[in-house]
């Protein structure tokens, strides 16, 4: 995966995160003496996620491959699309998603 293209990134995040068994926090860490969000100047926080393929021992299931659209459905989808006129439903629903 390319770890650089967002929605590789939320994708991983969102199909290979177990919280319990993927997420470490490490607690009175050295950070930024500018981060306000620490109870502590200079000490905080941080959260590491592991979003890779997990190894047979690490889970019992067995992981699922991505799918893709077969060309004759990704045709059919873009034209459609357009008639559907989403962007503006979307944007009225949404005020500030309005450019």
């Amino acid at each position: 995966m390319n770890v650089r293209d967002w929605k590789e990134v939320i994708w991983a995040l969102t199909t290979r995160v177990d919280p319990q068994r993927d997420t470490l926090i490490a607690d009175n860490t050295p950070i930024d003496y500018l981060d306000f969000a620490s109870p502590v100047a200079g000490l905080g926080s941080k959260m590491g996620i592991d979003a890779t393929n997990k190894w047979p021992a690490e889970t019992a299931r067995q992981w699922g491959t991505p799918i893709q659209m077969d060309e004759g459905t990704r045709r059919r989808v873009d034209v459609l699309w357009s008639t559907l006129d989403l962007e503006k439903k979307i944007a009225g629903s949404y005020p500030a998603m309005k450019s």
